[in-house]
């Protein structure tokens, strides 16, 4: 039998781990750019076995989807910055949950597996400077 839990902290899952049983196999956390990209729990989940799966990775990171850094790398590789967004959670062993029911932007999550990031993509997207949770980036295109 398999065990899942859903927004739990490192410390939940190791005691979890130290008293169940059943050990956890899947973690579903929202994952935050701002908050590390849950790099700790992500550790402690490879670590272990458990499946890491991150959700909300666009709806909870509209500053991530409008940095600089991360539309320079969508330019780069001619996709939109939510393909880079998915492409960067594949790339550091998340399952990248999307909750869509469109068709159009089923295609488009699918399509991040036609590209990968390099390992300095990966390392900027990964250390994107949220240090004030307040500052939103505005991207503005030259005419």
């Amino acid at each position: 039998s398999f065990l899942g839990v859903s927004n739990v902290t490192r410390q939940q899952v190791e005691l979890l781990c130290s008293k169940a049983r059943t050990l956890p196999r899947f973690v579903q956390n929202r994952c935050y750019a701002s908050r590390g990209w849950d790099k700790d729990m992500r550790r402690f989940c490879a670590a272990n076995n458990i499946v890491y799966q991150g959700f909300s990775l666009l709806t909870a990171n509209r500053g991530a989807l409008q940095h600089p850094k991360v539309l320079a790398i969508g330019e780069r590789h001619g996709v939109p910055a939510t393909s880079v967004i998915f492409r960067f959670a594949l790339d550091v062993g998340m399952i990248a949950l999307t909750g869509t029911t469109s068709a159009e932007h089923m295609r488009a999550d699918l399509a991040v597996l036609k590209f990968r990031l390099d390992d300095d993509e990966v390392k900027t997207i990964e250390g994107l400077d949220f240090a004030d949770p307040k500052k939103v980036f505005i991207a503005v295109k030259k005419p």
